[in-house]
């Protein structure tokens, strides 16, 4: 987020509009842009009537006579609801939020510019299928009529910034899924770690620090790459603020399983999601209820968008998980450094030109326009900084060379048919249809569980995921030489599914997704197996399963590694009583993370400092703070993070040739020793006031809301709250971080009962409005925080029990003839 003393010029406009809105009253200001959500309201271009009904929660229920007036009802909703947010996201995804907020997003604006996320989806509209481009058209029109009709009374953010809103094209639409890719996909990051750990600390010790690796595989070295402790600086310096701006994927997982009918108490598959993602303010996900054309769905949307992204529809539920696969790879490009342009490069023995873009960057408070150069080589844009490719002379006289330049290749830097996905998923009826949608999901790549009313359950990924012609992706390696091209995809039909299993169910939790024996090399950067195997066991244990069960797994707060971890307590030394208190509150845990937990709060620390002593003499690599002032993070703290099975495994064995100079038993002492001497000094010297949710707190920020003027207006908690980054119920707030702090956690619940639609439920994080003012802005956070959840009305009749306003939007040339309105009925 960004904070204050960042904002400069930004800031002062703010406080001022804001002090000025005070002197007119502050609620009154708030409540103004309120949406009217009941009525008649003119749509120029419906094709007939369309009716919105929002329920007690918030969540509209819109009918329409044909798709696209649907689609145009869904963009118009959206941007009463969200416009703020979709204006912040289109900005960000398009590197424009300096023209917004000044230098403090420049390094953001940047980073995206060079990625060049603008650039695909404008080449995206051009190559979209008539179907999908007449339903995104429908959809941005809505949006623009809203804007156009509200020119006057525009949420408060944009009167805040002084700020208008320009009209919404197709690539506005586009671009979202870009920004979604770079948070999900995190490959190229760790490809640089991986490059410096090996520098720093050698191929054989690498090897055994890097997560998922096998001890007997040493990271292999491509002849010709060099690699340095510092590889890829200010590349990452640039993904960090733009992470920053909008947090990034670190940490990040997801849940989503289903069980088989003769498990479900109900007579029909039960299905459960919940996707893993930075807590923000107004939420991600959007929920709503399309009925319109070939279109009937319910579910998660993401202003900004079309469709539904998590749901159901009449016939299918599906749920969504990140999958981890690696579908970025970073090229170490020769350029000519007798060259005067800068863009002549090597490829196999031969001088090709890069392509040069000039991208301008307009920066609120600035004259002139940041002219940002992008270069582009066969491999996709160079991510480093434009430095000059001349050697320079260093303190003893040696070369210096400057940075070496590389190049980012990435299935989301191509024009994708992400759009076509969502409509045609939206619209699947059977396993067979379900599949073919998931042909065309190109990027991210997601596993996908799915049920259906006819009693399957299935599993299958979605996205395209490269075939190497050499190398698996795991660090950077020479472009020069052609050797490490990608030569085309794993076939979508062949990629990893399963319908109907033995075992009656399946789980994803963005672990291994297949073993050894899959046919096709599949590097992927999985996280622990932790939270998918507490799901196996919690389904195992309940014969047969309904919602209360699956919302006892959506809560479940219970840390596999740390009851791992707490039977080591006695190794621990206990010379004084508040160790020996300490260590017994530890061996006698149950392994239950919640806020109230004090052996929680004990796991929780001793983990990070073991992690801290382990990789000592890795620091440099793994404990780099990579980026400027609040855009700073540490990205090697993932990787150690997803070592930690491994990690555990040796103390546990007392594998002491891991260890290097200490013995495992020493690692252990050393880390105790300074977990008590941080948690006594931050909580005193009583151990039964430890407790967990002193440490871990949630505060769900508005980008707004650094600003300590705006802050209660805008900003919700602090909330203590349990979980942590292995268990099912995740709570990840890293205590060490290098900038502002973020918090990952379900974004969005959802239990799908295929025996009766109008028994699923859901909820998430805030609440339906962006508005401060309404009432369904933060109206959802205490039932998510105590993993409660909201009716999903289906049918019609269920949804008119429900009710609370009724809008009517109306073609303007049919607003005085009363038309009939649509009542599609749904069973």
């Amino acid at each position: 987020m960004i904070s204050l003393g960042q904002l400069g010029k930004t800031a002062g406009i703010i406080i001022g509009t804001a002090a000025g809105l005070a002197g007119v009253g502050a609620i009154a200001a708030l409540r103004r842009p309120l949406p009217r959500t009941s009525g008649t309201l003119p749509l120029p271009g419906l094709q007939a009537p369309v009716r919105v009904i929002r329920d007690r929660w918030g969540v509209p229920h819109i009918y329409a006579a044909n798709s696209e007036d649907l689609f145009m009802a869904q963009g118009y909703v959206h941007a009463q609801d969200r416009l703020w947010q979709m204006e912040f996201q289109r900005r960000a995804a398009s590197g424009q939020l300096a023209e917004v907020f000044g230098a403090v997003a420049l390094d953001s604006d940047r980073f995206v510019r060079v990625l060049g996320f603008r650039r695909v989806a404008e080449r995206e509209a051009d190559t979209l299928d008539d179907e999908t481009r007449r339903l995104v058209e429908a959809y941005v029109r809505g949006v623009n009529a809203f804007i156009e009709q509200h020119a006057g009374n525009l949420p408060i953010e944009f009167t805040l910034l002084r700020l208008r809103p320009r009209p919404w094209t197709i690539a506005d639409v586009l671009v979202w899924g870009r920004m979604m890719a770079l948070q999900l996909s995190r490959n190229w990051r760790e490809e640089l770690v991986r490059a410096r750990l090996t520098a720093t600390v050698g191929a054989e010790r690498a090897a055994a620090l890097t997560p998922h690796y096998p001890d007997d595989h040493p990271i292999i070295v491509p002849p010709g790459a060099h690699y340095t402790p510092t590889m890829g600086q200010s590349a990452m310096e640039r993904a960090d603020a733009a992470a920053r701006l909008f947090p990034d994927g670190a940490g990040q997982g997801s849940n989503s399983w289903a069980v088989a009918a003769h498990r479900a108490a109900g007579g029909g598959p039960l299905l459960a999601s919940d996707p893993h993602l930075a807590i923000t303010m107004p939420s991600l996900w959007y929920e709503n209820h399309l009925s319109g054309g070939e279109f009937h769905v319910t579910g998660a949307s993401i202003p900004g968008t079309p469709g539904v992204v998590i749901g159901h529809n009449e016939h299918i539920a599906w749920g969504v998980t990140n999958s981890g696969n690696d579908v970025q790879d970073l090229y170490l490009e020769k350029f000519d450094p007798t060259d005067p342009t800068g863009l002549r490069y090597e490829y196999q023995g031969r001088w090709e030109t890069a392509e040069l873009v000039r991208e301008e960057i307009v920066v609120r408070g600035q004259r002139e326009v940041v002219i940002e150069e992008v270069r582009i080589t066969r491999h996709g844009p160079i991510i480093n900084a434009l430095v000059p490719a001349h050697a320079q002379s260093g303190t003893n006289g040696e070369t210096l060379r400057a940075e070496q330049p590389l190049a980012m290749r990435w299935t989301a830097l191509a024009p994708t048919r992400l759009m076509r996905a969502v409509f045609r998923l939206n619209r699947a009826r059977n396993w067979e249809s379900f599949r073919e949608a998931l042909a065309d999901w190109t990027v991210p790549p997601q596993n996908f569980t799915y049920a259906d009313v006819e009693g399957n359950i299935g599993y299958a990924l979605g996205g395209d995921i490269p075939l190497r012609a050499k190398g698996d992706g795991s660090v950077p390696v020479p472009g020069w030489t052609g050797e490490y091209e990608w030569v085309g995809v794993i076939p979508h039909a062949e990629l990893p599914h399963v319908l109907n299993p033995p075992e009656g169910f399946v789980v994803t939790a963005n672990n291994r997704i297949v073993g050894d024996s899959y046919p096709y090399p599949f590097p992927a950067e999985w996280l622990n197996g932790y939270r998918a195997e507490r799901i196996r066991q919690l389904i195992e244990q309940t014969p047969r399963h309904d919602a209360e069960s699956f919302a006892r797994i959506h809560a479940d707060v219970r840390s596999l590694p740390g009851l791992e971890l707490a039977a080591l307590a006695g190794r621990l030394p206990a010379d004084e009583p508040l160790a020996q208190q300490a260590r017994d509150a530890l061996a006698t845990w149950n392994g239950e993370l919640s806020a109230d937990s004090i052996g929680g709060t004990i796991y929780s620390r001793l983990r990070e400092r073991l992690l801290s002593a382990i990789y000592a003499d890795a620091a440099p690599a793994f404990d780099a703070t990579i980026g400027l002032g609040a855009f700073a993070t540490l990205p090697g703290r993932d990787m150690a993070h997803r070592a930690f099975p491994r990690l555990l495994r040796r103390l546990i064995e007392r594998d002491d040739r891991f260890f290097g100079k200490r013995t495992a038993d020493e690692i252990l002492a050393a880390a105790w020793n300074a977990t008590l001497a941080e948690l006594r000094a931050e909580l005193g010297d009583d151990v039964t006031t430890w407790r967990y949710g002193r440490i871990h707190t949630l505060t769900i920020r508005h980008p707004l809301g650094s600003l300590p003027a705006l802050a209660t207006i805008f900003n919700r908690g602090p909330f203590p709250t349990g979980g942590d980054l292995d268990t099912v119920n995740m709570g990840y707030l890293p205590r060490e971080f290098a900038g502002p702090p973020f918090y990952i956690a379900p974004s969005y619940r959802q239990i799908c009962d295929t025996a009766d639609w109008d028994r699923s439920q859901s909820i998430h994080p805030t609440g339906q409005s962006g508005h401060p003012g309404s009432r369904h802005y933060s109206d959802f956070v205490q039932p998510w925080l105590n993993v409660q959840y909201h009716p999903m009305p289906w049918s019609r009749s269920r949804v008119e029990e429900v009710a609370a306003t009724r809008m009517t939007l109306q073609p303007a040339e049919e607003q005085e003839t009363g038309a009939a309105i649509p009542t599609r009925s749904a069973s």
